[in-house]
């Protein structure tokens, strides 16, 4: 499962670099949804940019009316984009903060427990306080929340080059699981305990997720 998931991982990312427009499904917020062609999104795109088939003309789609989207490369890979809330903690004050606009998420893992993350142009990572994103080339930024909620929590932040660029990953993990995972002791406790190295952060959740269940 763990390998599956960074290999799908890579496999976005590669796809991301490389493809303008790709098979889409937009699932609308009105319930409807529209089939053909889009650009891959990042994660503060206030507008998607979408076309009904090659020869169609452009056209830029509110991302406020998009809930999901479905997107499917020329090797049949398929990503989804969801559009959630982003919960942080102030590095000074440790106050917790929510964006006024939900955000777009690569979701990598979708279980009990959602797994988000952005990687592209650049580690888009939403800053609550400034009311935009803030990036540094060729980082991931990994998120996560119950999957029935409508928001994810700042994980981690780690280098594509496997360089540890936050110092403070197990402890931000700990802190921000007490607020996402409210309500499920058994997988705070889980990730209490663990010892979170950044290299490896990313399959460490996914192993405690897959053995302590939280609905």
């Amino acid at each position: 499962m763990k390998k599956i998931i960074l290999i799908a991982i890579a496999v976005l990312f590669s796809t991301i670099s490389h493809a303008k427009f790709i098979k889409a499904v937009l699932y609308m917020e009105d319930g409807t949804k529209k089939t053909g062609l889009a650009e891959l999104v990042e994660s503060g795109d206030s507008k998607v940019v979408f076309k009904t088939d090659e020869k169609a003309k452009k056209e830029k789609i509110a991302s406020a009316e998009i809930k999901k989207i479905e997107f499917t490369d020329d090797d049949k890979n398929e990503f989804l984009a969801e559009k959630l809330y982003l919960t942080s903690a102030n590095a000074f004050t440790g106050k917790f903060s929510k964006s006024k606009e939900k955000k777009w998420f690569y979701i990598i893992y979708d279980r009990d427990i959602k797994v988000g993350c952005v990687d592209f142009a650049g580690t888009m990572q939403y800053n609550p306080s400034k009311g935009k994103t803030s990036g540094q080339f060729g980082d991931t930024t990994y998120y996560f929340g119950k999957k029935k909620g409508d928001e994810l929590y700042f994980g981690f932040l780690k280098s594509s080059a496997g360089i540890a660029v936050h110092t403070q990953t197990g402890s931000n993990i700990k802190k921000m699981s007490k607020e996402a995972f409210a309500g499920c002791p058994k997988l705070i406790a889980a990730i209490e305990k663990e010892d979170f190295k950044t290299k490896t952060a990313l399959e460490q959740l996914i192993g405690l997720f897959e053995r302590n269940k939280c609905k």
